[in-house]
């Protein structure tokens, strides 16, 4: 999986305020000079740049094989979003470095107090083998009706430590699941994508089979880290 250290978190700075320059700011327009360009702008300061994370969750559903993605903060095709969910507001942009698939079983649908898994772990998810149809399907990005991502395989998320969880409930001595929530399940985003907070983006899941029995409340979750440009669509 994808290991962090400061020097890789500075290049995908780095790379990303070249973005944010690039958009917001670019030498050329349509192979033209921009007469707009300005040198002196800088992104960084324009727009707060920091480290920031979406999260964005579905439930599982039975025999369904196609899972979409609300990304923008006012966008709902579920009863309420979930507590638990980050999106992205309207006036921001964002950069996503890296990106973790996760499944999780909460105890309802305004639960908090739950575990992010990076499988099917059989003594948590009753119909664990079914599910695991998930890990063999792939995810789609699509901004302003153009494709930027197809086929992102998520099986490049799964992730089955070497210390798994054996009996249920969790008793003194129980041997629980490894995880480590820096790492397990992220994977760099390469090459980098802009979302814009303005945009029409997007994002589904799609299954090569629906899964034929899920468990109450399974969802599905997607964590993005990245760089976050706040107010940026506002003067875009």
């Amino acid at each position: 999986m994808s290991q962090v250290n400061g020097i890789i978190l500075r290049e995908d700075f780095k790379t990303a305020v070249k973005i944010f320059q690039n958009a917001f700011n670019p030498r050329f327009v349509n192979g033209s000079a921009n007469p707009k360009y300005d040198a002196n702008w800088d992104a960084v300061t324009a727009f707060r740049l920091t480290q920031s994370e979406l999260r964005l969750e579905q439930p599982l559903v039975a025999n369904s094989s196609l899972y979409q993605f609300p990304v923008l903060s006012n966008i709902q095709n579920q009863a309420q979003q979930f507590p638990t969910e980050i999106r992205l507001n309207l006036q921001d942009s964002f950069v996503p470095t890296r990106l973790g698939v996760y499944v999780a079983l909460p105890g309802s649908a305004v639960a908090s107090n739950f575990q992010l898994f990076n499988y099917f772990n059989p003594t948590v998810f009753a119909n664990a083998l079914a599910e695991e149809t998930l890990f063999n399907g792939v995810m789609k990005l699509s901004i302003n009706n153009s494709q930027i991502i197809n086929n992102w395989g998520l099986q490049r998320h799964r992730q089955v430590n070497q210390t798994q969880q054996i009996v249920t409930p969790l008793a003194t001595g129980t041997v629980v699941d490894e995880y480590k929530g820096s790492d397990n399940g992220m994977y760099p985003v390469q090459p980098f994508v802009l979302l814009l907070g303005s945009s029409n983006i997007q994002l589904s899941i799609q299954l090569p089979a629906p899964i034929s029995a899920v468990d109450a409340n399974a969802r599905v979750i997607l964590r993005f880290e990245g760089i976050l440009a706040q107010n940026s669509t506002v003067i875009n």
